[in-house]
């Protein structure tokens, strides 16, 4: 018997062959859980040598859609900057102005795929560009990219 209980149930001490197999147990989800994480991190890390606009599956549409969902409230439906809550995010901070595509072309697809899914602190900026890793997939995050690189910006990256 591994598990010895008292009169009511309740689990009194361990056999030491127990002890050993939930160590072991333990460390093999320790081990689990590190490379999932790992190779999480591996997959969102930004390459500054890639500079093409992705195009997705769903594409622009879905990047729409994501955009009107969740970035409208801040940035607006054009992409100004000019949404309802622009203006409460604190003393100085304004939503950026997708429409800019002299700074837009200045930033790798990369980049803009860190701060929507890391949020802004993540690269420097404010933390009101909250992360929405766990509201929209990477897929989806590449395609509101895509969205706002054709239909915001109307722009590329080019160094």
């Amino acid at each position: 018997m591994l598990v010895k209980t008292n009169n009511r149930g309740q689990i009194s001490n361990l056999s030491p062959t127990a002890v050993i197999f939930i160590t072991i147990l333990c460390i093999m989800l320790l081990f689990a859980v590190n490379n999932t994480l790992a190779a999480q991190k591996e997959k969102t890390k930004a390459d500054p040598s890639k500079t093409g606009t992705w195009s997705g599956k769903g594409g622009k549409e879905s990047g729409r859609e994501n955009f009107m969902g969740w970035c409208i409230n801040c940035h607006g439906e054009k992409g100004k900057g000019d949404g309802p809550l622009s203006t409460t995010l604190g003393q100085g901070i304004k939503p950026r102005n997708l429409t800019d595509s002299k700074l837009l072309s200045t930033r790798t697809d990369e980049f803009l795929f860190k701060v929507i899914r890391e949020g802004g602190a993540s690269v420097g900026f404010s933390e009101a560009m909250m992360p929405h890793k766990d509201m929209i997939t990477d897929e989806e995050i590449k395609n509101v990219i895509l969205y706002i690189r054709s239909d915001i910006c109307k722009c590329k990256y080019s160094k």
